[in-house]
């Protein structure tokens, strides 16, 4: 046991520790990037699972917590997830290298949106757009070959196999949140076939008037692809199929790593957004900076 990571005895460990226990209808995820905040800083981080805690009242607070731990043969399977995956671009993770691929989309329909005098260039960065998505689609783009779809489909994949590689009862937080994972990695997929009929109807365009509306449309389809939608408008973003994006999924592994007494690594792709210069890419209608850092005239 001494190589296993153990939750810390604190009063935010017994929080994490409660979130587990409870039923799951008890338990919503926010979005990572809500500006929902608690109202009672004393709840717990506004980052959390939205937990009633039924019946536990002040007592939790004073509780001895049993020790929790990420077991050895879950190891391989979450730092695929979160740390490096050897058949990804850079052995980057698969979250990670599943948001970068939908930062570079997401880049591409803002290129769009500024080449709005011009509906063939529209058109033409949607083949970017598809490529970042799923590069058997359309198999040569500026992205990193890899494809979000495959990466979300990856993602569940191995969350599915950390659920069977690990009893209920050695890891309870695991049990807990490693099935919210898996869901949001499946439908995410569903949200990418969906950006990819938007780029394909948009690739089917003859004027601006008619090409314009679609592309607000594929940039919001982007944004609940990977952080999901406020659907009904309570300010969170719910476990059910209208409102869960993949970053539900990292918010998920995420509680699994601080129950541990860890912190998981970052899945932002910061590092390749600024080598790649998305994040001018967009703000100039040639896209010039993009091509030439990915090796393009």
């Amino acid at each position: 046991m001494d190589d296993l990571v153990k939750i810390p005895n604190t009063r935010w460990g017994a929080f994490y520790l409660a979130a587990v226990l409870i039923a799951p209808a008890q338990a919503v995820a926010q979005s990572p990037d809500s500006l929902l905040l608690a109202s009672d800083i004393t709840t717990g981080p506004p980052d959390t699972v939205l937990v009633v805690p039924t019946g536990l009242g002040a007592s939790w607070q004073s509780s001895v917590l049993p020790e929790t731990a990420i077991p050895p043969e879950a190891q391989l399977h979450l730092a695929h997830l979160v740390e490096s995956f050897p058949d990804a671009p850079s052995e980057a993770s698969l979250l990670k290298i599943a948001m970068l691929e939908g930062e570079i989309a997401a880049a591409w329909v803002r290129v769009a949106g500024v080449d709005t005098l011009n509906v063939n260039r529209m058109i033409a960065a949607m083949t970017h757009v598809i490529h970042a998505i799923d590069p058997t689609e359309v198999r040569s783009g500026n992205g990193m070959g890899y494809g979000f779809r495959r990466a979300a489909e990856n993602i569940q994949t191995h969350a599915d196999m950390l659920q069977m590689a690990v009893a209920d009862t050695l890891s309870p937080a695991i049990a807990f949140h490693v099935p919210f994972v898996s869901h949001a990695a499946y439908i995410a997929q569903a949200r990418a076939d969906d950006v990819i009929t938007l780029a394909r109807q948009i690739q089917s365009a003859r004027d601006v008037n008619s090409t314009i509306p679609l592309i607000k449309k594929l940039a919001e389809a982007i944004r609940a692809m990977m952080y999901g939608e406020d659907v009904d408008g309570d300010g969170r973003i719910g476990r059910n199929e209208d409102e869960i994006g993949l970053a539900q999924a990292a918010y998920h592994l995420s509680l699994v790593y601080r129950m541990a007494g860890a912190e998981m690594p970052s899945i932002r792709p910061s590092d390749f957004v600024e080598y790649l210069g998305l994040d001018t890419l967009g703000r100039q209608p040639d896209s010039v900076r993009f091509r030439r850092r990915r090796g393009g005239p």
